[in-house]
């Protein structure tokens, strides 16, 4: 029987966030992968292949067919393509637990979806039913087109209900982007013990969605293989619990180094450099081509994207590939985008004074996390100056420049120039200048795909009234 896998988004996407602003939101990671990657890979790994395809929003779909892994279909279309006898729809705020997926992908019955007070979960049909759910989804994300939803800070996505008629059980999946700051930790222990085997910690080629290198160093497309410390860790370096720490090829690991995975796996993947004195604990993920500089303190929760430069004191945080924290400072339940650069002692608060439950403005209004412990989060291209200090709960606007006396607002709009008070807007042409550069030093192409999203995304640049 032909068997599809459509990822898809829908009016949920809002609720991630800064980053899904230019992120689709199943290539938002959490622990080592995003849930595109962990599809691929149960998809190759199959013993009955299926296809996969993605369904982004329009605003999306040229970028990500740029940056699609070969073999992965993009758009409307390819899914009416996919649309088989045997086709299941997975949202993109899906969680990332590898015996969730494989529970879904395997024994959701015919006909039966799994959802949540958020939306559609999961839905497996066959090919007249999937090209009719396709058909609705068409006119929805034409009707988010119309009302500018994707560009404009305030506007509301419609509900996208695809009305299979079915009941639907509860599944997990993450609500808001807050959420997969609460289980990187998990995800990290699962992404290592799904991925085990005889020769060692495997992880599958990588495909980072917007990164296209000049000279591809940190991307080679093969798999790689970590070998396990066991009982002879490096020189020169204090390990406790060695049993879970996981080295890649070409890594040094300075003199004075402490890595302590007691609490859980530290992955190390290749061509890390770890300078002197650092303290590194686990659940922690250190990806390709990572530098940390001398004296940081990593810990547990933490995964940093791969090509990522940091320093300063790091908690609980998700860091996607390509971002600079190059100095003291601390960031702590944080999310921060690529090519996010943060200036020298820039500080996030992640619990309040009065330890009371935090509270986020995404562009809609303060929402409440249940959780005292949530602190930045930030979307890609943004920049603070020396010195930021930014409060509990704050989101930071897509290629934002911000610098502030005081704290800045919580709610930062795209193109925010300052702190979010007045209506200072980033010039969109200055802001393209920037991302050229910036990306040309790390050896990376700026595409007519990603400065038109600059474009679009700078048509709804103003703050949001009252923020």
């Amino acid at each position: 029987m032909a068997r599809s896998v459509i990822l898809f988004e829908d009016h949920t996407a809002q609720q991630f966030r800064p980053l899904s602003w230019s992120l689709p939101v199943y290539e938002i990671p959490c622990g080592l992968f995003n849930l595109r990657e962990r599809v691929q890979h149960l998809a190759t790994a199959d013993r009955d292949p299926f296809r996969i395809a993605l369904l982004p929003r329009g605003l999306l779909t040229d970028l990500q067919r740029e940056f699609a892994p070969p073999g992965i279909q993009v758009g409307l279309r390819a899914c009416l393509d996919a649309a088989a006898s045997d086709v299941l729809f997975l949202a993109a705020r899906v969680s990332p637990r590898w015996s969730d997926l494989q529970d879904l992908l395997h024994d959701l019955p015919l006909d039966a979806s799994r959802e949540d007070a958020h939306g559609l979960v999961a839905w497996r049909t066959g090919a007249a039913n999937a090209r009719t759910v396709l058909d609705s989804w068409r006119r929805w994300d034409e009707a988010c087109a119309r009302e500018d939803v994707w560009t404009s800070p305030t506007a509301a996505a419609p509900v996208w209900t695809p009305g299979s008629g079915v009941p639907g059980d509860t599944s997990a999946a993450f609500g808001y982007l807050w959420d997969l700051v609460h289980g990187i930790g998990t995800a990290i222990r699962d992404d290592t013990e799904a991925l085990m085997n005889s020769a060692g910690l495997t992880l599958p080629s990588r495909s980072f969605f917007g990164v296209r290198p000049l000279a591809d160093e940190t991307d080679r497309g093969e798999r790689v293989v970590l070998t396990h410390a066991g009982a002879c860790p490096p020189a020169g370096v204090t390990v406790a619990a060695p049993g879970n720490l996981w080295l890649g090829e070409d890594i040094r690991l300075g003199p004075g180094v402490v890595i302590d995975a007691t609490a859980g796996p530290v992955v190390i993947d290749r061509s890390v450099r770890v300078l002197p004195h650092v303290y590194l604990e686990g659940p922690l993920y250190l990806g390709s081509d990572v530098r940390v500089k001398a004296g940081a303190t990593l810990y547990g929760e933490t995964a940093v994207g791969a090509g990522c430069r940091v320093a300063g004191e790091i908690a609980e945080s998700q860091l996607l590939p390509y971002m600079n924290k190059q100095h003291a400072g601390f960031l702590g339940h944080s999310i921060v985008g690529s090519w996010v650069n943060l200036g020298a002692d820039t500080t996030n608060s992640d619990l309040k004074n009065n330890y009371g439950e935090i509270k986020v403005n995404y562009g809609h209004g303060p929402i409440e996390t249940g959780s005292r412990f949530v602190g930045l989060m930030v979307g890609e291209h943004a920049k603070s100056a020396i010195g930021t200090t930014f409060n509990t709960g704050t989101t930071v606007g897509f290629s934002s420049n911000v610098f502030a006396a005081g704290f800045p607002r919580t709610y930062l709009a795209n193109f925010t120039w300052g702190d979010g008070r007045g209506r200072r807007v980033y010039e969109v042409e200055r802001a393209l200048e920037v991302a050229r550069i910036v990306m040309s030093r790390r050896g990376c192409r700026f595409t007519e795909a990603q400065a038109a999203l600059f474009l679009s995304l700078a048509g709804g640049a103003a703050p949001a009234p009252g923020a």
